[in-house]
């Protein structure tokens, strides 16, 4: 009984070794090849249980969904010697897992050919254009603010150590924000053709045509110091623009990610930055226009404030002024009133008047301690006397 209750135990455990090993299933996520000793045999796409030769067939299991791929920034020089540095990102998948396998066997190792393709074509397509055809879409006008007009008049340009760095930044606007400079720095931008020994043009306002050796050459539009009702408006030619890029980005990256069986799909790019060179030549230059303003609006602001200080001073004594004369007009008014009414009252009667007089004399100069030795010859002697 022993025996044959360990002979069903070991047969049923074979079973289930040689039911592991033949039977398998396939989720709706996957997709399935067969290899036998390394050589592809068939692939599996069906979800579902299938079966396969135990011990000889292996299978390698492949995600169908779409993956991501987020590369790491890519540092470029762009046609008009900008250095900066792009961060994109994309989605692929497995197109065809049978060149896959035979090329690259795993998804680790398609990343990193992905990241040598995908950063090739990047930098490829973004070396041969201009920085504004990275940073812009379309050729639409946009409004300068007074201070920046202004800014831009009175820009001097910034020294830097690195010759690297000068070239970046003396061809930099005057900038808000990083993001925001790439996107507006061409308004002094030079005009430079790539077959010329590189001189520059100064004229802003009359942007030449492109023939067919400057197609990505970017005219700027920006009317000169001088004039007063058009300065504040800026346009850019924008022969491709970034969708336009991305396109041929991912054009040129698919061709080579097919040959590897992948799919590649929503090239995009994510992040467009100076580079940490010329980032922080950047922030010194934002940081010394930021200042050179805040500068100029306290000096306007000072300015300002003495001007409405001298004009309160001003108005101030101009009504104490007039003031002082109106107290003074109602003054002499009174004054005049009431010597009127004491020479009224003096006509009257004047011997009462200067009887009273005499008495408001003694009462102000004679104090309650005082000794008076009087006359009757005296003023206050002769009233006393007559009122006998």
């Amino acid at each position: 009984m022993n025996r044959k209750i360990i002979t069903a135990i070991v047969v049923a455990i074979v079973v289930l070794i040689l039911g592991s090993n033949t039977f398998y299933t396939i989720a709706e996520n996957e997709q399935i090849v067969v290899v036998q000793f390394g050589k592809v045999l068939r692939l599996e796409r069906a979800s579902g249980l299938n079966w396969k030769v135990p011990f000889l067939e292996q299978i390698v299991r492949y995600d169908e969904r779409w993956i991501d791929w987020d590369g790491d920034p890519n540092q470029i020089t762009t046609r008009d010697k900008r250095y900066i540095a792009i961060d994109a990102f994309a989605r692929w998948r497995i197109a065809d897992p049978l060149v896959f396998i035979e090329k690259l066997r795993d998804e680790v190792s398609a990343q990193g050919r992905l990241d040598d393709i995908i950063d090739s074509a990047t930098r490829n397509i973004i070396a041969n254009n201009d920085l504004i055809e990275v940073i812009r879409t379309t050729d639409r006008q946009f409004v300068l603010s007074a201070e920046e007009k202004s800014i831009r008049k009175k820009r001097t340009p910034l020294t830097v150590p690195s010759a690297e760095a000068a070239a970046a930044v003396q061809s930099i606007g005057h900038i808000p924000s990083v993001i925001d400079a790439l996107d507006t720095d061409d308004t002094d931008a030079k005009a430079r053709d790539a077959d010329t020994d590189g001189a520059t043009d100064s004229d802003a306002d009359a942007p030449k045509a492109n023939d067919a050796a400057q197609e990505e050459q970017v005219a700027n539009a920006e009317d000169d110091a001088d004039a007063d009702d058009e300065d504040d408006q800026i346009q850019y030619i924008v022969h491709h623009g970034r969708g336009k890029l991305t396109q041929m980005i991912q054009a040129r990256a698919s061709a080579e990610a097919a040959k590897l069986g992948i799919e590649l799909k929503d090239v995009q790019i994510k992040r467009i930055n100076y580079v940490a060179s010329v980032q922080a030549s950047v922030f010194d230059r934002m940081i010394s226009e930021r200042r050179k303003v805040a500068t100029r609006m306290r000096s306007e602001g000072e300015g300002l404030s003495a001007e409405i200080l001298g004009r309160k001073e001003r108005e101030l004594k101009v009504i104490r002024s007039e003031a002082y004369r109106i107290a003074e007009e109602i003054k002499g008014e009174a004054d005049a009133e009431a010597a009127h009414i004491y020479a009224q009252a003096y006509q009257k009667d004047p011997e009462l008047y200067e009887f009273l007089k005499t008495l408001e004399t003694y009462r102000q100069t004679i104090g309650d301690d005082a000794w008076l030795l009087l006359t009757t010859s005296s003023d206050y002697g002769r009233y006393i006397k007559a009122m006998k």
